[in-house]
C-alpha cells in the first residue's frame, strides 16, 4: 500500500466547535506536560538526578501527546484562523509560558551536563596521575621502561 493512498489520520476542523475542540485538546496536553517539566527542572536544579530521570516514564508520553496536538493544530491552521475560537488567545499565552519553562529546563539540563562532564574529566585526570611513576631514572628522567599503561575510565553517558 502506498503512502499516498493512506487516509489522513489527522482530525479536520470543519466547524467552529471542532476548531475549539482541537485547541482544548492541546490545552489539556499542555496541562499534563507543564507540571512534569517544572518538577524535572526543580529536581535537576537541586541535583537530584535519579528522581528527575524517574519522571521520564510520565514525561515522554505527555510530550508526545502535546507534539501530536500541535501537529493537529498546524494541519488545521487555516480553519482555526477562519473560525477564531475564543480559546485561541489562551492557547497562545499558555504556549508562550511553556516555551519560557522549556528554555529554563534546557538551561538547567545544560548546566547539569557541563558539571557532570567536568567531574568526570577531573576523576579521569586523577586516575591517570596516580598511575604515573613518581621517580627519576638516569640523567634525571623518568624511567622509560617502568611506565604502566593507564587503564581507561568507562562511564555511561546515558541520561
Amino acid at each position: 500500500m502506498s503512502l499516498s493512498n493512506a487516509p489522513d489520520p489527522r482530525p479536520r476542523a470543519a466547524t467552529p466547535e471542532e476548531a475549539d475542540a482541537l485547541i482544548g485538546a492541546a490545552l489539556d496536553c499542555l496541562e499534563a506536560l507543564e507540571p512534569l517539566i517544572a518538577e524535572e527542572t526543580a529536581l535537576l536544579r537541586d541535583g537530584r538526578l535519579e528522581q528527575a530521570l524517574a519522571l521520564i516514564d510520565e514525561k515522554a508520553p505527555a510530550a508526545r501527546r502535546y507534539q501530536r496536538a500541535l501537529e493537529d493544530l498546524k494541519s488545521n491552521a487555516v480553519a482555526i484562523g477562519r473560525f477564531a475560537p475564543p480559546s485561541l488567545p489562551l492557547l497562545r499565552q499558555r504556549h508562550a509560558l511553556f516555551a519560557e519553562l522549556m528554555n529554563l529546563n534546557l538551561a538547567v539540563l545544560g548546566t547539569a551536563k557541563t558539571v557532570s562532564e567536568s567531574i568526570l574529566r577531573e576523576v579521569a585526570s586523577e586516575v591517570a596521575q596516580a598511575a604515573i611513576p613518581q621517580g627519576y631514572g638516569a640523567h634525571g628522567r623518568p624511567p622509560g621502561g617502568y611506565r604502566t599503561p593507564v587503564a581507561p575510565l568507562a562511564v555511561s553517558k546515558k541520561l
